[in-house]
C-alpha cells in the first residue's frame, strides 16, 4: 500500500513529528509513506528535511514561486501521478486546500484530511483556518484530535474520527554546554514549553507567576519556545516585576533535561488540539497542569497523573500548579502517568491508521507491494 501524506512546515513541529514516527512505524506493515513538502523560492531549506532524513523518512520536495503561485497545484498533481498513491493525506490548511482542488479536478485517490487543531495569531491565520473547516467536508475521511473538535465536526457525521497522537521516543541531548543552564533556578520549578503565540496562553501563566509570588511561593519558573509574541511577553514579565523567577530561554533541543529540571508542566492554552509536550512531560514523569482544552482532559483523565483547570483564568492555573507540584513524587501518580504513557502508544495510532486506511480501499489492503524506490529526498522539476 503507498500513502503520500502532504504537509507544509518550515519547522520541526508536533504534527511533523508525528508523521515521521507514523510513516517508520507503518513500513512495518508493508505501507510505503512519502512525505510531500513544499519549499518556496528563496527561502531557506526546511529542518523538517533533515529530520526526515536522520528518520529514514522518504519525501518529495515540490517548489513554489510564492503565496499565489497557479501552476503548484499542477506540479503537485504531476507528483501524484508519478508516485500513485492509493491513499492522500494532508495535514494544514494549504495541504487542504491543494487535496481540495484536486479532488474538483477529477482526483479519484481516497483523502484523508487531518484536523490538528487552530490556532489565532492574526488575520490571514484566522481565514486560512475558517476556509480549512469549510474544505474539509470534501475529504473521504476527517481525523481529529480531540472529542472536542469530533464535535465540532458533527456535521460531517460518519466521516469524522478521533485519532490521539502518540508517546514518541525524546529526541537525543545536544552537548553538555546547552544542557547545564536547564538545572538552575529555586525549587520548585515549573514551566511553559511550546510556541509563543496568542493561543499558547503564556500570558495567563504570567499572570499565575504573579499570583503565587503575592501569596510568597518561593518557586522558579521557565518559558521554553519561540515565537510572535515573544517579546510582549517579556515585556509583561517585566512590568508584573517577575524578572527574578521566570526565565525565557527560547527554542531548545534539550528537552530531556529540560523536563529533568521541572518539577511540573504547565499548559496553559486558550484552544489545543492534542499537544506533544503534554505527552512528552508525562512520558518523562513529570506532571502535568493544563487547561481543559483539545484532547488534554481525553488524556488527564486521571487526576493523579495531572490536574485540568479551565482556560483563560490565572486565578484557576495558580491554584492548580500549587496543587500539582506534590505529584511529582507521589508513587500513585506516578503509576498514573505510565498508564497514560501506555494508553497512547505509537503501536496503537498505528493500528488505527490501518484500520482507517482498510477502510476506504474496501479491506483489500490496496495496491501492495508497489514500493518507494529509495529512502531520502528528491526535488520535483518546476520547469516540468
Amino acid at each position: 500500500m503507498r500513502v503520500t501524506a502532504l504537509i507544509d512546515t518550515v519547522q520541526v513541529s508536533g504534527p511533523g513529528r508525528q508523521l515521521a514516527a507514523l510513516a517508520s512505524s507503518l513500513s512495518e506493515f508493508g505501507v510505503e509513506l512519502v512525505v510531500v513538502t513544499f519549499h518556496r523560492t528563496g527561502r531557506d531549506r526546511s529542518p523538517y528535511l533533515d529530520y526526515l532524513e536522520q528518520a529514514g523518512v522518504s519525501y518529495v520536495v515540490v517548489p513554489e514561486n510564492g503565496p499565489l503561485d497557479r501552476r503548484l497545484p499542477a506540479r503537485l498533481r504531476r507528483v501524484l501521478t508519478e508516485w500513485a498513491p492509493d491513499i492522500v493525506q494532508t495535514h494544514g490548511y494549504k495541504p487542504t486546500a491543494l487535496a481540495w482542488l484536486l479532488r474538483r479536478s477529477g482526483a479519484s485517490q481516497p483523502w484523508v484530511a487531518f484536523f490538528h487543531g487552530a490556532t489565532s495569531e492574526n488575520i490571514k491565520v484566522r481565514l486560512y483556518h475558517w476556509l480549512t473547516n469549510r474544505l474539509l467536508g470534501a475529504a473521504d475521511r476527517v481525523v481529529v484530535m480531540s472529542r472536542a473538535h469530533l464535535a465540532h465536526f458533527s456535521r460531517l457525521g460518519g466521516k469524522a474520527c478521533v485519532v490521539h497522537n502518540a508517546v514518541l521516543e525524546l529526541p537525543p541531548e545536544p552537548s553538555r554546554a546547552e544542557t547545564e543552564p536547564m538545572a538552575q533556578g529555586v525549587r520548585p520549578r515549573f514551566g511553559v514549553v511550546g510556541r509563543l503565540s496568542p493561543e499558547k496562553g503564556v500570558d495567563v501563566f504570567l499572570y499565575a507567576c504573579d499570583a503565587l509570588a503575592r501569596r510568597g511561593v518561593s518557586f522558579s519558573a521557565v518559558v521554553a519556545g519561540d515565537g510572535p509574541e515573544r517579546a510582549r511577553l517579556e515585556r509583561l514579565r517585566d512590568t508584573l516585576a517577575l524578572g527574578g523567577r521566570v526565565d525565557f530561554i527560547g527554542a531548545t533541543s534539550a528537552i530531556v533535561s529540560l523536563y529533568a529540571s521541572l518539577d511540573l508542566l504547565v499548559i496553559p492554552s486558550r484552544s489545543e488540539g492534542l499537544p506533544n509536550v503534554l505527552l512528552e512531560a508525562l512520558r518523562a514523569d513529570v506532571p502535568v497542569v493544563a487547561t481543559s482544552v483539545g484532547a488534554i482532559p481525553d488524556v488527564l483523565n486521571s487526576p493523579r497523573a495531572g490536574l485540568v483547570v479551565p482556560p483563560g483564568s490565572a486565578a484557576a492555573l495558580a491554584d492548580g500548579i500549587a496543587r500539582a507540584l506534590p505529584l511529582r513524587s507521589d508513587p500513585a501518580a506516578r503509576n498514573a502517568r505510565r498508564q497514560v504513557v501506555d494508553r497512547f502508544s505509537l503501536q496503537r495510532r498505528v493500528a488505527e491508521h490501518l484500520r482507517i486506511y482498510g477502510e476506504l480501499l474496501g479491506g483489500d489492503g490496496g495496491a501492495a507491494g508497489i514500493a518507494v524506490t529509495g529512502v531520502g529526498g528528491r526535488s520535483w522539476n518546476a520547469a516540468r
